[in-house]
């Protein structure tokens, strides 16, 4: 009997005729295992237990959730039963994946994305049959339960992208990232009823939708809406005002374009081209475009903060690991690791382990160096490196930030390396940082426990409807009138100033 066959056997011996793989229940004994070896792992691994959550708390979380545990359970509410520990947390760099292949080909999704205006939720992509759904449609329930307390479910069940206490991050991935969500959440769904008002109507209808799969939720969502297909890409720039010589770079995330590419190369070549471009246009105001930047590395943060910041720095104060991170990192396969962890890694009086080139000194850009007013684009979905970028800009003060908090401490994070666990049973997957990465910043500088912007601005009825970057209208608009949170770099250096004219 070959591998395949016998696999089959296997399952048709352990599940139920008609019964779907991960309908299928743990027993007692198999979530305590799983609760117990993540625990394990955590203690083991992750810098941050207790910096958010006391360790007591943790502790009290973990028994709680232990004890409670008395019976079988089926795979679904072991994940929901689990999530609370990881984010108790309270980091964005921590995730809760589910196991491989609960989420695949023939997963359904619910047909659309929903976006937050003045208080309210509206459709914003519709890939349903019913075209009637279009962009501006309020959304009020999903299958009986109001959007406002799914969303709240989402938010709480999935840390993700927000560190501490912040919420930006939350509410910005959960909506852009709504089908996904929904899926993570609820598991597949062949059909939601949805109740809604059309625009311009008071009236509350009430409809069923089909819901697509993964492939043909993309193809409807790329053949209705070309903004989806036709966004800026990475590192481009573009003049949006010729009169005060202003212009946009979108930076939509801190990873190059080459799938290898171990230094990075491809991202610093692109970075050069566009300040090159920058500079031969004679840009006075230059917007940095980071909404929805995830980050990526932290070697690119620094590489574009090189443009503008006008001496030598660091971007990280330092950075450290637990004991055990050393294991992660070292293996016995490969004879060099060993000796290379001893040149980047020292160990420090804990016993912790410390990195030896975290203070190491970037150099600005001289030739390229913009020297006129900053603006910079961020959310929630501004994180890990885009904060890094922020913090230090705050830092020097200098630039002008519009838009929402970002979803990243002003301190820094828990990321650099990760190691990916398996719970031995249900074999839901999480993602554990092992650094500390603490930025090189004075915390008399920062705005707030994120950094927040000078001018909040937040997505109205009619952004909505038409699909306006409302954050680069009202920036162009600060900078027709002069306005900047911080003097440029021509006329002060590290003098932080209150809004001027």
């Amino acid at each position: 009997m070959n591998r395949a066959v016998l696999f089959v056997v296997l399952l048709a011996c352990l599940c139920p005729a008609g019964t779907p793989l991960f309908a299928q229940t743990l027993t007692t004994a198999q979530t305590h295992e799983d609760l117990q070896f993540l625990k394990r792992k955590l203690d083991l691994l992750h810098p941050g237990m207790g910096y958010y959550t006391p360790k007591a708390r943790m502790e009290f979380l973990y028994d709680s959730l232990y004890n409670n545990l008395t019976s079988r359970v089926d795979y679904l509410t072991f994940y929901h039963h689990l999530s609370p520990l990881i984010t108790a947390l309270k980091d964005g760099h921590t995730n809760l994946n589910h196991r491989r292949n609960f989420i695949n080909k023939t997963t359904h999704f619910v047909p659309f994305y929903i976006r937050q205006a003045d208080g309210n939720y509206f459709i914003s992509h519709n890939v349903s049959d019913n075209t009637t759904l279009q962009r501006g449609t309020e959304l009020l329930s999903i299958n009986g339960r109001s959007v406002t307390t799914i969303h709240r479910e989402l938010m709480t069940a999935d840390h993700a992208g927000s560190d501490g206490d912040n919420l930006t991050g939350r509410q910005q991935w959960s909506l852009t990232q709504f089908a996904d969500y929904y899926a993570a959440q609820f598991g597949s769904v062949d059909s939601v009823q949805i109740q809604y008002r059309l625009q311009g109507d008071t009236a509350v209808r009430q409809t069923r939708l089909r819901c697509p799969t993964a492939t043909a939720f993309k193809d409807t969502l790329a053949r209705r809406y070309e903004d989806m297909n036709h966004g800026p890409a990475n590192l481009s720039v573009r003049m949006v005002d010729n009169l005060s010589r202003t212009a946009v770079l979108r930076v939509s995330t801190f990873m190059g374009p080459k799938k290898y590419d171990p230094f990075q190369w491809a991202f610093k070549r692109r970075l050069k081209r566009a300040f090159r471009e920058i500079h031969q246009q004679g840009v006075e105001n230059l917007i940095v475009d980071i909404q929805n930047n995830g980050g990526g590395a932290v070697v690119n943060s620094a590489r574009l903060l090189q443009y503008w910041l006008p001496k030598s720095f660091t971007v990280m104060d330092h950075e450290q690991m637990k004991p055990a991170a050393r294991h992660e990192l070292v293996s016995r396969w490969n004879p060099f690791s060993a000796l290379n962890f001893s040149l980047r890694y020292k160990s420090d009086a804990s016993g912790s382990f410390m990195s030896r080139s975290a203070k190491g000194k970037f150099r600005p850009n001289r030739s390229l160096a913009f020297r006129g007013n900053l603006y910079f684009l961020m959310n929630g979905a501004s994180f890990s490196a885009s904060t890094s970028v922020l913090a230090k800009t705050l830092d020097a003060g200098i630039g002008t930030f519009v838009g929402e908090a970002s979803g990243g401490a002003y301190w820094g994070d828990f990321a650099g390396h990760f190691k990916f666990v398996t719970l031995p049973n249900s074999h839901l997957q999480v993602r554990i940082p092992l650094k500390k990465l603490t930025h090189a910043v004075t915390a008399s500088r920062a705005n707030g426990f994120t950094v927040e912007p000078d001018f909040e601005v937040s997505r109205s009825y009619e952004d909505l409807l038409t699909n306006r970057d409302y954050l680069l209208q009202y920036t162009v608009g600060l900078i027709k009138q002069g306005i900047t949170a911080r003097k440029s770099l021509r006329d002060t250096v590290n003098r932080p100033l209150q809004a001027s004219r």
